[in-house]
């Protein structure tokens, strides 16, 4: 068998572990991995994928190579449509779940049993946005400059070191707690902002900004 086909035979063999590995890096929230480390996570996922297909299709390959009875063509890839319809089902569903899990903590089932004091998130910054924040929660951040903003938290960076917060129904506060009312839709706070510490305060937190005074007025 030429050198060729033995080698697009392997790819076949592992696309669906990449491609799976591929989804999970895009659409979840992980600790950063080094290139060997993805390819050891796409291989394990390659691996559970055909163990998972193995009983659908009694291990057989969505794929085989015909040769040239007469010895004299070329050898030929033949795609087997319905066991190649399983196997992309099980790659997407391996995905999803392992997404989910990523997504949700799933390791808070190992935690429960004591295998484990990881979670499945980037950092303590993610686990405290994922489990701490209401849907539509009010910090305050203080800066490491001394002002403060108040707001109201939409969004936040994937990972800590970023540490930016995009903040709406924003003001500053002053040390003896008045607030002065951003103009506009809301304030971006970037790494470079200096963001010291960040309060999640009680949802029901007044924004009607009754002691505001407006930047520009007098």
């Amino acid at each position: 068998m030429p050198v060729t086909l033995l080698a697009l035979q392997l790819l076949l063999i592992l696309l669906p572990g990449f491609s799976a590995a591929y989804f999970v890096q895009a659409l979840s929230v992980r600790r950063s991995q080094s290139d060997f480390e993805r390819v050891i996570e796409a291989l394990v996922f390659s691996f559970l994928i055909y163990l998972c297909d193995a009983p659908i299709n009694r291990g057989r390959l969505p794929f085989h190579i015909a040769g040239d009875p007469s010895g004299k063509g070329a050898d030929t890839v033949l795609w087997e449509p319905a066991q190649l319809g399983w196997l992309g089902i099980l790659t997407v569903a391996f995905a999803v779940v392992a997404i989910a899990y990523i997504r949700f903590d799933g390791n808070r089932v190992l935690q429960a049993i004591g295998l484990t004091e990881r979670t499945t998130r980037n950092s303590v910054w993610n686990d405290i946005f994922e489990t701490e924040a209401a849907e539509i929660q009010p910090v305050q951040v203080e800066l490491s400059d001394g002002r403060e903003v108040l707001g109201v938290l939409l969004y936040y960076s994937d990972a800590a070191e970023d540490a930016s917060l995009y903040l709406t129904q924003a003001s500053w506060v002053d040390k003896e707690g008045r607030t002065t009312a951003i103009p506009g839709p809301g304030i971006l706070l970037t790494k470079n902002s200096g963001i010291r510490s960040v309060s999640l305060l009680d949802p029901a937190t007044d924004f009607s900004h009754e002691e505001v005074e407006p930047i520009g007025t007098a």
